[in-house]
């Protein structure tokens, strides 16, 4: 179960509380805090980068480092030049590691590129601990391409990957769909259904409509969902298909939009069944608006 921010920040300012007591080491080598970190919690660290303490703004350092939190390295990089000595050398151990990870990281995707079993899985699991935002791209095309246990083990860096990067978390769902290699001929059939979907039943039978059921409802959610993830997974297959399939997918991507506005303005009905002497009954009441 992750941990809650509050949990965090409780357990963060005791380790600060504990350093300033004299306690060397109780946030840097913390594994509890270590392991729970997310990128959502940064505001709770940040602030004792300018403490008072600079015992606990050196070990503050030595944790960002620990959990990879690539967000505060501009301020890092200036706080290495300057304060304490024991501060600026935590900064150059956070430096340090940031650099060596970054000359890992594409050794560790050849491995996963080039390998299966146990060397996969260690390079795998090394990656969900360092992996920076602009790898995403590369670790969902391996996650396309592996399957069973290796794609569970794709998926945990991806996982970890938006844990560390919170701007991340409103397009989970697309980064968690599984990449589709490229065919025009498939693309195509799914253009043309999903568009015949919205442009011809949806208008004729929901968009006439101010109030729907809630099975209709999400029937469509669910079927805007899929096309949302199917578009976004075709959006870079395009190039290797002819120029009108390009012209189609702004058609549909606008009709996603168009249908999504409008579902969300329907008035919501849902059923409620009872069973009375005659068998079942249906009754309809409005939930929401």
């Amino acid at each position: 179960m992750a941990a809650s921010r509050s949990d965090y920040r409780d357990r963060f300012l005791d380790a600060v509380d504990a350093v300033e007591s004299g306690r060397r080491g109780a946030v840097s080598e913390d594994r509890w805090l270590a392991e729970n970190y997310q990128g959502a919690f940064l505001s709770v660290v940040e602030g004792y980068l300018g403490y008072r303490h600079e015992a606990v703004v050196a070990e503050t350092v030595l944790l960002l480092a620990a959990v990879r939190e690539r967000a505060v390295y501009p301020r890092i990089r200036e706080m290495s030049v300057k304060g304490a000595d024991s501060v600026r050398m935590a900064c150059a151990g956070y430096i340090k590691t940031m650099e060596d990870d970054d000359e890992l990281i594409p050794k560790l995707f050849d491995r996963l590129e080039h390998s299966d079993g146990h060397e996969f899985d260690a390079a795998a699991a090394r990656l969900a601990k360092i992996a920076r935002a602009e790898d995403m791209g590369r670790v969902r095309r391996t996650y396309g391409q592996v399957q069973g246990p290796m794609r569970s083990k794709v998926r945990e860096v991806i996982e970890r990957l938006i844990l560390r990067n919170p701007s991340m978390e409103g397009t989970r769902e697309f980064y968690l769909s599984v990449p589709v290699p490229p065919d025009e001929k498939a693309f195509d059939r799914f253009l043309t259904k999903s568009t015949e979907y919205l442009d011809v039943r949806y208008r004729a039978s929901v968009f006439p409509k101010s109030t729907v059921s809630m099975s209709v409802y999400n029937n469509v959610l669910d079927a805007l969902m899929k096309m949302r993830k199917r578009l976004y997974n075709e959006s870079e297959n395009l190039r290797y298909y002819d120029l009108d399939k390009a012209d189609r997918f702004d058609e549909l991507s606008d009709l996603v939009a168009w249908a999504s506005e409008d579902l969300s303005k329907k008035t919501l009905l849902r059923d409620v069944r009872a069973r009375t002497p005659a068998g079942p009954a249906v009754y309809w009441f409005i939930i929401s608006v």
